[in-house]
């Protein structure tokens, strides 16, 4: 399976807890998170952390209970839900950005569309700054053990 990535940055009066359920009913599968827009600048560096998500998830080392919880977790560099969700989590009244992560078949671009959400995030070439938190993220399941 192919895995695709797709980053929609929400605005701040979007409820995204609600955006959040509503495209998880849809895509039950898929990795749904929203992550505040200061911590996720770059979908490139969105891709990288979901794939150790998916990976973790494959080998039965998530870092949490879900993969969600886990990406979150990677994002924040840490092993402490209440320090993810303090400097990573969804703020309200601020703008927010929505991560899909799943098959590629499923992350098509007809049901992107469908959903409403048109302002992706940028994506570029990570720097080195974001390949030191991919690695971080990466050393996270040996902190852990």
């Amino acid at each position: 399976m192919k895995l695709a990535v797709a980053c929609f940055v929400l605005p701040a009066d979007a409820d995204a807890q609600a955006v959040k359920r509503r495209v998880h009913g849809i895509l039950p599968a898929a990795l749904v998170q929203v992550v505040n827009s200061a911590a996720l600048k770059n979908e490139a560096l969105a891709e990288l952390i979901a794939w150790q998500s998916r990976s973790a998830r494959d080998a039965g080392c998530l870092l949490a209970k879900t993969q969600e919880m886990d990406f979150l977790l990677r994002v924040s560099g840490t092993t402490q839900i209440s320090r993810a969700l303090g400097e990573s989590g969804a703020k309200s009244r601020e703008e927010n950005v929505l991560v899909l992560a799943g098959d590629s078949r499923d992350l098509n671009a007809r049901l992107l569309r469908s959903l409403g959400l048109t302002r992706r995030l940028s994506r570029r070439e990570p720097t080195a700054e974001e390949f030191d938190r991919v690695e971080r993220a990466a050393m996270l399941n040996a902190a852990k053990a």
